[in-house]
């Protein structure tokens, strides 16, 4: 499994046994033994190997397992309090971004907090947003609404399919990863395959009445490569790709004001 996992990750990453063996500082010969599983890796290789692959300490545990040793990285060291500073380090994180909707998630898409600017976004056909513990990419797949709404839906469902997949390599819980991609290919259906490359940063436009509303939307991560868990929080950004959109979200920001301006006071207030 070790070396099954090791090849399909270095062709992910776009890297011949040549190449890979250069960054790892091991012989092309070995890398092809390591891939057929004619020889075994020490643990300080599979660190190398790791390293050259860029993983991330949730990929990084699962090819020590894969190679038989024990994970280097804990799942979850952060005590009570740590991690209450942590998702408050998010929560400020997510409201500093407003009115750029701003979306924390884990690996797979499952919601951990969203921005106002994002709750916005999601409802703007009336439809309700997605919550915490929800996942955004099922939600973008399921909701016939929006995905009708999205005038480039052709370009952006693939890219999304292939950013999950290869999230769900490397997923602790590989059994929910599986799932969760089986399930989005339910709803895709046959007409829409995973683009085959990923894509950091892409472009996806919506259409809001009589206005096209154009976004670019970037994947970051959140957390220090010593925490498992931490590391797999992932921070989604919507950002405007013209005026036009970002003079629509500052409106939207400003209408949001207004009415929480206009809420009436508590009773007994001053």
């Amino acid at each position: 499994m070790f070396g099954i996992q090791l090849r399909r990750t270095r062709l992910s990453r776009k890297l011949s046994q040549e190449s890979l063996a250069q960054l790892a500082d091991v012989s092309p010969r070995h890398v092809s033994f390591l891939e057929t599983g004619r020889a075994r890796p020490s643990r300080d290789l599979v660190f190398r190997l790791g390293d050259a692959l860029t993983l991330t300490a949730n990929q990084q545990n699962a090819l020590l397992h894969l190679a038989g040793f024990a994970p280097a990285f804990a799942p979850d060291n952060l005590t009570p309090p740590e991690r209450l500073l942590t998702l408050d380090a998010v929560s400020q994180l997510l409201a500093s971004q407003n009115p750029v909707p701003a979306i924390a998630s884990d690996a797979l898409g499952y919601i951990l907090q969203m921005n106002e600017a994002a709750s916005r976004l999601f409802t703007l056909d009336g439809s309700e947003a997605p919550g915490t513990g929800d996942n955004i990419f099922e939600f973008f797949f399921s909701s016939e609404a929006l995905k009708s709404r999205i005038t480039n839906w052709q370009e952006v469902a693939p890219a999304i399919l292939y950013h999950l997949e290869q999230e769900a390599l490397n997923a602790p819980d590989r059994r929910k990863a599986n799932h969760l991609v089986a399930r989005l290919d339910q709803l895709t259906g046959s007409e829409i395959t995973a683009s085959g490359r990923e894509i950091p940063i892409f472009r996806f436009e919506i259409q809001q009445d009589d206005q096209r509303l154009c976004f670019i939307s970037n994947y970051n991560t959140f957390g220090t490569p010593y925490d498992a868990t931490m590391q797999s929080i992932r921070i989604e950004c919507f950002f405007p790709a013209d005026a036009e959109t970002r003079a629509f979200l500052n409106s939207l920001s400003s209408s949001e004001k207004e009415t929480c301006g206009n809420q009436p006071a508590p009773a007994g207030s001053k």
